[in-house]
């Protein structure tokens, strides 16, 4: 065949794979947060927050309320919703997970709570704020062009402020004495409370500081989306599939792990359409645990 004819398919190819990868950059620095916020809580307690995605939704309306009621800028606005994030978070904790964990009750009596919860906190807000999508800032971010790839101002702060928030996550944990005492708690609870720790203190502030991660996540993707009462539900899944390709427990294996899914997700479109890439994700996700149960970083069951 004509290298005249080849060429500028080769070309078109390679300039949408670079667009594609950057996309997935863009795409699997928020999936790294996601996973990150998830395990955050997870590692520590050994809590299967299925509830997790309301701090993303709450955070989401509790700025469109602060900025329309209120009448605060969106910045300010953001900043109140993602107080809620982390508010809810530990509302859920303390006023739902504890006397549980108190009264003895089970994995998945727990499981189902946080079930419960992930449903009926879409539709109270349903019934307050209705089924219509809501709008939180009209912003028009600049777009910058590298050859023939572009993006946005509004991509950049997404990467900038998730890698900064991670890589401040991953310090606080090695360096810090709120590390310290979280990773005493995980590895043993009963030994943490004998020197002086205390495990639900420690509980509240890692959903705290997960719920707060998610929240941010959500003001992230409002910036230039739209509220729904429903809007959790893909957040939530995507923050599981991060953690378990990461290795479940691992926090930089959930930042790896959301890199790479976003990665992988956006780069199939050089071959299967936007309407399919989802199944990507879960595609992924078997094929590793299929060759690495553990998931990338994790360790193997003794």
């Amino acid at each position: 065949m004509d290298a005249t004819i080849i060429s500028p398919v080769a070309a078109a190819s390679f300039e949408l794979f670079r667009q594609l990868a950057v996309d997935g950059v863009v795409l699997g620095t928020v999936y790294a947060l996601l996973g990150v916020s998830f395990t955050v809580i997870y590692s520590t307690t050994g809590i299967f927050h299925f509830a997790h995605g309301v701090a993303y939704v709450v955070a989401a309306y509790v700025a469109i309320l602060a900025a329309d009621t209120l009448g605060l800028p969106w910045i300010a606005a953001a900043v109140v919703g993602i107080a809620a994030a982390a508010a809810i978070g530990i509302l859920v904790e303390v006023g739902a997970y504890r006397p549980m964990r108190r009264a003895g009750a089970t994995a998945l009596g727990v499981f189902i709570t946080a079930l419960g919860i992930s449903i009926a906190v879409p539709n109270l807000i349903q019934i307050l704020f209705g089924p219509n999508n809501k709008t939180f800032v009209e912003l028009s971010p600049a777009t910058i062009e590298l050859g023939t790839v572009t993006f946005t101002t509004l991509d950049i702060a997404r990467v900038v402020i998730s890698w900064v928030l991670i890589a401040a996550v991953l310090f606080a944990l090695r360096r810090t004495k709120w590390g310290l005492a979280t990773a005493a708690v995980r590895m043993n609870r009963n030994m943490a409370a004998a020197v002086g720790i205390d495990p639900d203190r420690v509980h509240v502030l890692v959903f705290g500081v997960g719920s707060t991660l998610m929240g941010i996540a959500g003001i992230l993707f409002l910036l230039n989306g739209n509220a729904t009462p429903t809007m959790a539900a893909s957040p939530m899944l995507i923050a599981f599939i991060a953690a378990f390709l990461g290795g479940i427990g691992s926090i930089g294996g959930a930042a790896v792990g959301g890199l790479a899914l976003g990665l992988v997700t956006s780069l199939s479109g050089l071959w299967v359409a936007s309407d399919y890439q989802p199944v990507i994700a879960f595609a992924a996700l078997f094929v590793l645990l299929v060759i690495r149960p553990q998931g990338m970083f994790g360790r193997r069951a003794a």
